[in-house]
């Protein structure tokens, strides 16, 4: 099992009809190749609905980056 480094990063963005579009991303980097990967986790849309992009992360690695979010989210 590989570790992890895991930052979250929370974008704000303007829509075109004048609602904030919230998106939560999550830098991962394997501690054991290096490779980082960029992946929106979480965002909520123009229209007030919520997405969940974890499901298509490895089942190993989405604890790690539902753990990370909610203590990044605690300083927000």
């Amino acid at each position: 099992m590989a570790d992890y480094d895991i930052k979250i990063e929370r974008l704000l963005k303007e829509c075109k009809k004048g609602n904030v579009k919230t998106e939560i991303w999550a830098e991962i980097t394997n501690l054991d190749t290096g490779k980082i990967m960029k992946k929106l986790i979480w965002w909520k849309d123009e229209d007030g609905v919520f997405h969940d992009g974890t499901p298509d992360l490895p089942v190993d690695l989405r604890a790690d980056v539902d753990n990370a979010w909610i203590e990044q989210s605690r300083c927000w």
